[in-house]
């Protein structure tokens, strides 16, 4: 009888851990599906259109030639890229210019860096601005997280020539 109550109570335990964990999964889960059902949704052309407004940009379009499909005026800071290093999705030694604003990278067709069928990447995996001159990358919250020169960031990340950030299973160098 002295052993019942203790069993008892590791058992109700026990319930309430393994229901809070299902509970922190399935609100995680419908988090990600009410991003990617909003991106989805939309047609390509419109998320672009949506990007670009949310950046303070012209449109763009997205087959530009290694431009991310930004279509941004250009801001007074350097011309500065990320060069695609090695990757299972993108060509290596692809360009992305970063010219202003807020640049997003994702498996979303919204993002303006799009790592279309990474299974690592989350649909808007990092966002990249520019503050004093500086270039930040910051995790958006992505389920595998984001990394420069294979450290795991927290917070925004300041950016110096020839830094690697690794996004899913992408790796990019920054070039100013």
């Amino acid at each position: 009888m002295d052993i019942q109550v203790p069993l008892l109570a590791a058992k109700a335990l026990l319930l309430l851990l393994l229901f809070a964990f299902v509970y922190a999964v399935v609100r995680r889960g419908v988090g990600d599906l009410k991003k990617v059902s909003e991106e989805d949704l939309r047609s390509p052309g419109s998320a672009r259109s949506v990007a670009a407004r949310r950046n303070g940009g012209n449109g763009g379009s997205g087959g530009n030639g290694g431009y991310g499909g930004n279509g941004r005026a250009p801001s007074n800071g350097p011309e500065t890229r990320l060069v695609v290093e090695k990757s299972e999705v993108l060509e290596p030694r692809t360009r992305f210019h970063i010219k202003g604003g807020i640049t997003v990278i994702g498996r979303s067709p919204g993002s303006d860096i799009v790592l279309k069928s990474d299974d690592f990447a989350s649909s808007s995996h990092a966002r990249l601005t520019r503050h004093a001159g500086l270039l930040y990358v910051e995790d958006a919250y992505s389920t595998n997280g984001t990394y420069v020169n294979d450290e795991k960031i927290v917070g925004a990340t300041p950016l110096h020539q020839g830094d690697e950030i690794t996004v899913g299973s992408t790796t990019f160098r920054y070039a100013e």
